[in-house]
């Protein structure tokens, strides 16, 4: 490269980082710093939604993401969408007035997402088999778990159905599209999936990639933005992780308004980074997430907004410090809010964590505690 090039292909960098700083600064503008708590579809279709969104408000919580769609292919609310209406995916629409809903959340001065599972759709699997990957070995279609749970992400109509259904819930006013599973599965006997494309012609993350763009095209004129959920591993950015799931990173973020990785300490297995019990350091998953993340992200304009664990799977003393470590890694980290995830939406101990760390009561454990430096991650210096 001669240097007139060199110094164009500088110029363009520098020019582009400068664009991607300004679009963040602006969306830091107008859109909050969100920090809130995931509501299932029972719960927010229910009385009792009112008295968990008190304690939030009262907490100093600020965001609500609640289900319109979960992974068993369930919608929250009576969909119009042709192919909803055909495998009666509304049939147990536990929210009666979804738009009333979401105003009566935005004008107690919530921000409102609306989490959209994607691929991992047992509703449609089973009722659409034909848009389901096919077996090598068996009869007929794949099951990750001996169960038909998911359908082919490659395939157009798949793909349009979750974007008709993504527009037809921006109409409901909602500030923000969340997409879940939106990858390839994990599990099961991964080798005995075909899918309706050759991998090693097609990446999967260049499928991935593809859906996300066409779904950011589709909401642009709507206002509405859209995020997604990642494996916390993506983080690490790990060749074998971007294979298997399909979520390479530089691609899918230009497409994004906000990234939420799932840092959930207890799901890093043992000896990941070299260490024997990942789920007893809190901060140190959150913070090395999120910073790892950060600069990725800030390239491309985009949000970092991690998952916290509000729930004690593995964890041997659960209590409201546990999440607040969580909130303090993610902020040392970069991130621009967190969301706090209890399936069951049960957040007794993370309201009070959350108010506690909002008017700074949380304790503050000793650096030592938070990251494992015996086993070689350094300590970050002041």
């Amino acid at each position: 490269m001669n240097a007139t090039l060199l110094s164009q292909w500088v110029f363009g960098v520098w020019v582009s980082l400068i664009l991607s700083a300004a679009q963040l600064a602006a969306q830091e503008s107008v859109f909050p710093a969100a920090q809130g708590i995931y509501i299932n579809a029972h719960m927010a279709g229910s009385a009792r939604v009112g008295v968990l969104v008190d304690g939030l408000v009262a907490a100093g919580g600020n965001a609500i993401v609640f289900d319109v769609k979960d992974r068993l292919g369930r919608l929250s609310y009576r969909s119009t969408v042709e192919l909803a209406q055909q495998i009666n995916a509304s049939e147990r629409a536990p929210i009666r007035k979804p738009q009333q809903l979401v105003e009566s959340w935005q004008q107690r001065g919530l921000y409102i997402v609306a989490r959209l599972t994607c691929f991992h759709d047992a509703l449609l699997a089973q009722q659409r088999p034909d848009l389901v990957p096919l077996s090598r070995t068996g009869n007929g279609l794949w099951s990750e778990r001996g169960t038909v749970n998911w359908v082919d992400p490659a395939l157009p109509e798949v793909q349009q159905y979750l974007i008709d259904l993504a527009l037809e819930v921006a109409a409901l006013g909602v500030d923000e599209i969340q997409l879940d599973y939106v990858r390839f599965p994990t599990e099961g006997d991964l080798d005995d999936a075909i899918f309706s494309f050759d991998p090693a012609e097609l990446p999967k993350d260049v499928v991935i990639t593809g859906f996300v763009r066409r779904m950011h095209e589709a909401l642009a004129p709507t206002g509405t933005r859209l995020s997604a959920d990642i494996f916390g591993v993506t983080a690490w950015g790990r060749q074998a992780d971007i294979n298997t799931l399909g979520q390479n990173l530089p691609d899918l973020l230009a497409h994004l308004d906000v990234v939420s990785p799932m840092l959930y300490p207890s799901h890093f297995e043992s000896g990941f980074d070299r260490i024997p019990s990942p789920v007893d350091y809190p901060y140190y998953f959150l913070y090395q997430g999120c910073n790892r993340l950060r600069a990725l992200a800030e390239e491309h304009g985009v949000e970092v907004r991690p998952w916290v664990q509000s729930f004690d799977y593995r964890v041997k003393d659960f209590d409201a410090s546990y999440i607040s470590e969580q909130l303090y890694g993610a902020e040392a980290g970069g991130a621009r809010g967190w969301l706090l995830w209890n399936p069951a939406s049960r957040y007794d101990i993370g309201i009070e964590a959350i108010a506690q760390f909002l008017d700074g009561t949380s304790p503050v454990l000793d650096r030592s505690v938070r990251f494992p430096s015996p086993l070689g991650a350094l300590l970050p210096t002041d």
